[in-house]
């Protein structure tokens, strides 16, 4: 089969999205598909590139004020005339939903992957959170208009999605088989944090709406609170103003920054934890949150805001703990009940493991989507 997946943005970004992307993708060309990705060209990378046996085409585009709001100025025709199927990724995406839309008017199917509907509400930029509903509720019609087959990846887009008259299938993220396999080991992720003490694990960009100066600041108020505990932060993104924040708050001696780290490491970095903490502070960017899948992988808990995918994937006191966004005391109390409680965090760890798929059974997932959407365009 010749799958094309589109979206504006792809690796060398680390998103969650891009990730997701590159997972499946990869997966999809080891079992001898031949697999594409039409995304945007920035800056220096290449234009076409073929990486882990998938061909990438980057496309010239101009984005608008925001990265969603990226308009391609050309559209590979070659490919998509050859395509079997195009998996759209995300309907927030005028590039994803521009390119889908051209696929079908070739007659070719669409599965468009159906992300963080209604979720921009309640961004932190004024602007978008003005004009942000209305584009989405449009983009998202439009998005279910074209595609043969809707997908989604929770049980939030999921209820969503059916409220507009689709009728999609369940497509979640997965997890790397390092993360599902390789042999627990905390004292390697002790080690890697070089913290004395019990800490909290955050994996994830350094990014305002991920809320990390929400995770310093309850690590503030739960050594207030009498918890020696402390925060061992993974991923890209610069540290400076958080390290100024911790400094602030007499913290700075118990956050370790690790910058990136592989999924070995990560996999340990995660087994050591208390728990791992997803403090977000919007809906928009927690349309699945594959750093939860990882986390119950390792049968650790999580402590999350309760925003996008997180309030139906967490469930409180089964598998995590859900905290209101923006609330550094109510994250903090979480975190001195997991400290104060390692049996009650190793419970709600093991309830989470069903919840940690590998990408092989996403593919299985997505190719039975596929069927359905080729089904769906012949009857048409």
């Amino acid at each position: 089969m010749i799958i094309v997946h589109v979206h504006h943005s792809y690796l060398p970004n680390s998103g969650g999205v891009e990730i997701a992307i590159s997972k499946l993708a990869e997966v999809q060309a080891a079992r001898g598909h031949e697999v594409h990705i039409v995304t945007t060209k920035r800056d220096s990378t290449p234009s076409e590139q073929v990486a882990n046996g998938v061909h990438v085409h980057r496309v010239r585009s101009l984005e608008l004020l925001y990265p969603d709001l990226t308009v391609p100025l050309e559209v590979p025709a070659s490919i998509l005339r050859r395509a079997d199927i195009v998996h759209a990724h995300s309907q927030n995406s005028y590039f994803s939903l521009r390119v889908a839309e051209e696929a079908g008017r070739r007659g070719v199917p669409v599965a468009f992957h159906l992300m963080a509907l209604d979720a921009l509400g309640d961004h932190p930029n004024p602007l978008v959170r003005l004009l942000g509903p209305a584009y989405a509720s449009r983009a998202a019609r439009r998005a279910i208009e074209v595609a043969s087959v809707a997908m989604v990846k929770s049980g939030w887009d999921l209820e969503r999605a059916r409220a507009l008259g689709a009728d999609p299938v369940l497509v979640p993220d997965g997890v790397s088989d390092v993360l599902l396999s390789l042999p627990r080991d905390p004292e390697a992720g002790r080690e890697l944090t070089g913290l004395s003490e019990p800490y909290f694990a955050y994996v994830g960009r350094l990014h305002r709406l991920k809320g990390v100066d929400v995770l310093v600041r309850a690590l503030a108020e739960a050594r207030r609170m009498g918890a020696e505990v402390g925060v061992a932060i993974a991923g890209p993104g610069d540290p400076a103003p958080y390290l100024r924040l911790a400094e602030r708050l007499g913290v700075a001696g118990h956050v370790r920054f690790l910058g990136y780290v592989s999924e070995e490491q990560k996999a340990h970095l995660i087994d050591g934890a208390v728990a791992l903490v997803v403090p977000s502070v919007s809906n928009y960017v927690e349309a699945y949150s594959i750093a939860a899948s990882e986390a119950w992988a390792r049968g650790r808990p999580v402590i999350a805001s309760a925003v996008g995918a997180l309030r139906y994937r967490v469930r409180d006191g089964v598998n995590g703990l859900l905290v209101p966004p923006r609330d550094p005391r109510a994250l903090a109390s979480a975190m001195v009940r997991l400290a104060a409680s390692p049996e009650e965090a190793d419970r709600m760890g093991g309830a989470g493991r069903p919840e940690a798929l590998s990408w092989s059974q996403v593919y299985e997932m997505a190719m039975e989507a596929y069927r359905r959407a080729l089904g769906e365009a012949a009857g048409r």
